[in-house]
C-alpha cells in the first residue's frame, strides 16, 4: 500500500505491509519487555521502587486505561477501518458475492475496539455470573467468555464459507490470526478464571497467563492487519494523501 503527497516539494511516504507489520512486531515486543520487567520486579523479586510502580500501571497486560489496552484498542480500530476500506473497494464489483462480509467484520472490529477501551465485557460478566449454575471450579469465573464463546461460534460458521473462499495466502493468514487472537482473548481466559480462584488475581501464574493473552491477542491482531494491507495491495488500492479540492 503507498501513502503519497501529491506536493512537488515533499517526498512520497511509502508504507509496505511488511513494514508496517515490523514496526507493529516492534512495539509489542517492546511493550511485551516492560510487562515482563514489571512481573518479574514485583512478583519475583518484590522490588519496591518508582521504576515497578511506573511499570506495573502503565505497561502491565493485565491493566486498563494504560499504555498496551490504548495499543490494542488503536490496532483493532486500524483493523476496522482496513475492513471497511475493503468493503469499498469491493462493493461495486459485480462478481463480488461476499461484501457485506467485509463490512460486517469491519463492524465487529470496531465494536472490539470499543470494547477493549470501555471493558464492555466485565460489564457483561457481572450480569451473567450471578446466573450461572456453577462457575466449574472457577474457570468460568469471568463469566464473559459465556455468551461471548457462543457468539465466537456463531461469528465463525457465518465467516468460514467467506474466509475460505480467498486467496490462498489470505486465508491462511487471516486463519492463523484468528486463531491467535481467539486463543489468547477466550482460551486462556478459563485457565485463569482457575488460577485467580485458587491463588488470587495478582499471582505470579496469573501474570504469566496474562502476558501470554495479551501477546496472542496483539501478535492475532498486527497479523491480520498484515493480510489485510496485502490483500488491498494486491488488490491495486492506492491512497493518496492530497487536498480535498485538488487534482490527482
Amino acid at each position: 500500500m503507498h501513502l503519497t503527497s501529491t506536493s512537488p516539494t515533499t517526498t512520497p511516504l511509502l508504507l509496505s505491509p511488511e513494514n508496517v507489520l515490523r514496526k507493529l512486531a516492534v512495539i509489542i515486543f517492546v511493550l511485551l519487555l516492560a510487562d515482563i520487567a514489571g512481573i518479574l520486579l514485583d512478583s519475583v523479586l518484590h522490588y519496591e521502587s518508582r521504576l515497578t510502580r511506573i511499570l506495573m500501571y502503565y505497561f502491565t497486560f493485565n491493566g486498563e486505561s494504560n499504555i498496551p489496552a490504548f495499543f490494542s484498542s488503536v490496532m483493532l480500530l486500524a483493523a476496522s477501518g482496513l475492513l471497511f476500506l475493503v468493503h469499498r473497494q469491493h462493493k461495486h464489483s459485480v462478481q463480488e458475492t461476499y461484501t457485506r462480509h467485509w463490512f460486517i467484520l469491519g463492524c465487529i472490529f470496531l465494536f472490539m475496539a470499543i470494547d477493549e477501551n470501555t471493558q464492555i465485557h466485565e460489564r457483561v460478566a457481572d450480569f451473567v455470573r450471578p446466573r450461572l449454575a456453577t462457575d466449574l471450579s472457577g474457570m468460568l469465573h469471568w463469566a464473559w467468555v459465556v455468551p461471548y464463546s457462543v457468539l465466537t461460534l456463531a461469528v465463525v460458521a457465518y465467516f468460514i464459507g467467506f474466509v475460505l473462499r480467498l486467496p490462498a495466502y489470505t486465508r491462511n493468514l487471516i486463519l492463523l490470526s484468528g486463531a491467535l487472537f481467539v486463543g489468547g482473548a477466550l482460551g486462556l481466559e478459563f485457565f485463569e478464571g482457575y488460577l485467580y480462584k485458587r491463588y488470587g488475581l495478582d499471582h505470579l501464574y496469573n501474570r504469566i497467563l496474562y502476558c501470554l493473552e495479551e501477546l496472542m491477542e496483539m501478535s492475532g491482531v498486527a497479523l491480520f492487519i498484515y493480510a489485510l494491507l496485502d490483500y488491498l495491495t494486491r488488490y491495486g488500492t492506492q491512497i493518496l494523501i492530497a487536498p480535498k479540492n485538488r487534482d490527482v
